[in-house]
């Protein structure tokens, strides 16, 4: 008898944004099926990443390794380590989002919404606090435009607790004046303090591969607050 602790699900990934689209879909509409057979040992692949190849570019590989890590699929590099880029070389080593990718929960990550073109990825991370919720977000835009979008989300949106305080952490950061970065996302947050409900607060993140992670019980730290 033969055991496997991974599986391929979809086809080749070819060295394009287009297929990384393609594949992070097709996961994104069968997520509810794929769900029920990952877990910790036994994985859905979406087959390699192709950060530091040819077809992606910075911002693009920021996606794909924000996409793998919430989706918890194993991390199979195609690139030659002998010749790649540092730029590139330190998003596949950003241990922020492999902490992310390896968390012992082993819960694969889920589209949570998706409004235009613009996609937010969730996924359960392990909390320090077990009686409260820690939660992995990613942002990746499909769009080629330059249009700001304003996204508002409440925190019961992400399944978190209304009553207690949270701090943002980014783990991918993001350069805003780099001409790669396509579009910025103004992601407004409520959040509802015991003390102060409804409070408005506000981040600004671009959408190429952005991923934050949320932890509980703990003040929320933001860059800044909206006018």
């Amino acid at each position: 008898m033969e055991y496997c602790n991974l599986w391929r699900n979809y086809g080749d990934i070819e060295d394009s944004w287009d297929d990384v689209k393609d594949i992070a879909k097709w996961f994104a509409d069968n997520q509810e099926y794929l769900s029920k057979f990952a877990g910790p040992g036994h994985w859905n692949d979406p087959d390699m990443l192709i950060i530091g190849d040819f077809g992606l570019s910075l911002e693009q590989s920021k996606s794909q390794m924000t996409i793998w890590s919430l989706l918890a699929a194993p991390l199979i590099m195609s690139v030659d380590l002998r010749t790649i880029e540092q730029e590139f070389r330190n998003i596949l080593l950003n241990k922020h989002a492999i902490s992310i990718n390896q968390d012992p929960l082993g819960i694969p990550g889920r589209l949570l919404s998706e409004k235009n073109k613009i996609h937010v990825w969730t996924k359960p991370i392990s909390s320090k606090n077990h009686s409260l919720n820690s939660l992995a977000v990613g942002f990746v835009s499909y769009r080629i435009d330059g249009y700001i979008y304003i996204h508002k989300f409440y925190l019961s949106d992400f399944g978190l607790d209304k009553s207690t305080k949270y701090k943002i952490t980014y783990l991918l950061r993001v350069i805003f004046k780099s001409s790669s970065t396509l579009l910025i996302l103004k992601l407004i947050i409520w959040e509802q303090w015991s003390e102060r409900p409804g409070s408005l607060q506000c981040i600004l993140v671009s959408f190429k591969g952005t991923v934050v992670k949320i932890l509980s019980n703990r003040v929320l730290e933001i860059p800044r607050v909206c006018d």
